[in-house]
């Protein structure tokens, strides 16, 4: 199970989910293109909104992972690289961190990360 809230305020997104949705959507992230359904969280504070679904792919003209949020749908596109980082970022964060942790993946933290993206947090749903 995972879900996606967007602040238009701050660009910020948060994807959380249990452990086991977490370690799946890394592994979905090593393949070459994919899409996630999500589930709809009603009350989303403190964002705005909740997202739809997930859609990812592999540009191997790309050296660096945008994540672009357009309407409803989180958009993740990148060189294979930076996809694998990417998840290895989420699987690793999924398997050892305490339930009441969470981190940061952005701009200019991660280096594999476009400037163009928006600021995203990881963390368990709650």
């Amino acid at each position: 199970m995972l879900q996606v809230l967007y602040s238009g305020e701050t660009k910020e997104l948060e994807l959380s989910g249990t452990r086991q949705g977490l370690l799946a959507f890394g592994q979905l992230l090593r393949r070459r293109a994919g899409s996630f359904d999500l589930s709809e969280n009603l009350r989303p504070s403190p964002y705005e909104r909740p997202l739809s679904e997930i859609a990812f792919r592999e540009d191997p003209e790309r050296a660096t992972v945008s994540i672009v949020t357009e309407a409803q749908v989180l958009r993740i596109t990148g060189g294979r690289e930076a996809l694998d980082l990417l998840a290895d970022n989420l699987e690793g964060f999924a398997s050892e961190a305490c339930a009441s942790d969470h981190c940061h993946v952005d701009y200019p933290t991660y280096d594999y990360v476009a400037p163009e993206s928006d600021a995203l947090v990881i963390a368990f749903m709650k």
